[in-house]
């Protein structure tokens, strides 16, 4: 009893750490996306929230008509400009993982999101492999009272059940890592792609422009306030 007790441990000690690594992968992957969030955030740089005054001296009723035909221009100007798609972004991460960092020009995020991919996979297969094989040796001890190979035959029918139960929960786990890595990887395209024309510009400025604006048999005179940013 004391041997095969001694055999069963060695046998789960000898598959924990693999089977542990999915897990782990699958963290490491979650901080650093995090993280590369966070410094897309923090890059864009500080905000300068001065304000400068400044009154135009020139000015006169005539040239309201052509700032307001310029400000037309340069409307028409940025509506023609192909903004980055946040949906185009998750929908080529959602038919191939990596896709949408790819097109968020975060080429450093491809290969960690496949090496923890891969590492959840191997969980996968590598936990089914040994599940199905204590699986098969507990469902032989039942039917016929021992068993054919001589690694299980050594073990008790309790030291199986719980190696074929061990083996399955940490298969189990490994789905659900691969699943969250699938997860993560469309949410954080999403986000990059919905921050990659976000720009904040230290041209942060208010012009105090005097207006006279002729009315009929009347004139009137007007303080027009214009913020930039």
């Amino acid at each position: 009893m004391g041997a095969a007790f001694f055999i069963s441990l060695s046998l789960l000690e000898k598959h924990y750490i693999c089977a542990f690594m999915s897990a782990r992968v699958f963290l490491l992957l979650s901080i650093i996306l995090t993280l590369g969030c966070y410094q897309h955030l923090c890059a864009q740089g500080p905000i300068n929230d001065s304000l400068s005054l400044s009154i135009p001296t020139n000015t006169s009723a005539e040239d309201k008509p052509e700032r307001i035909s310029k400000s037309k221009e340069a409307s028409t100007d940025t509506s023609q400009v192909q903004r980055h798609s946040p949906k185009r972004a998750t929908l080529l991460s959602a038919v191939l993982p990596g896709a949408g960092q790819v097109y968020n020009k975060k080429y450093w995020k491809v290969p960690i999101i496949y090496a923890a991919a891969g590492g959840t996979l191997y969980g996968v297969l590598f936990n089914t492999k040994y599940y199905n094989a204590f699986r098969d040796a507990y469902k032989e001890r039942l039917s016929t009272g021992t068993n054919v190979d001589p690694q299980y035959a050594r073990l008790q029918d309790q030291t199986l059940q719980s190696a074929r139960d061990y083996y399955r929960y940490y298969r189990d786990l490994s789905y659900i890592g691969l699943g969250a890595v699938y997860i993560l990887q469309l949410v954080d395209a999403s986000v990059d792609a919905h921050f990659f024309d976000f720009k904040i510009t230290e041209d942060l400025s208010l012009n105090v422009s005097p207006i006279v604006q002729p009315l009929p048999q009347t004139a009137s005179t007007q303080l027009l306030f214009t913020l930039k940013f």
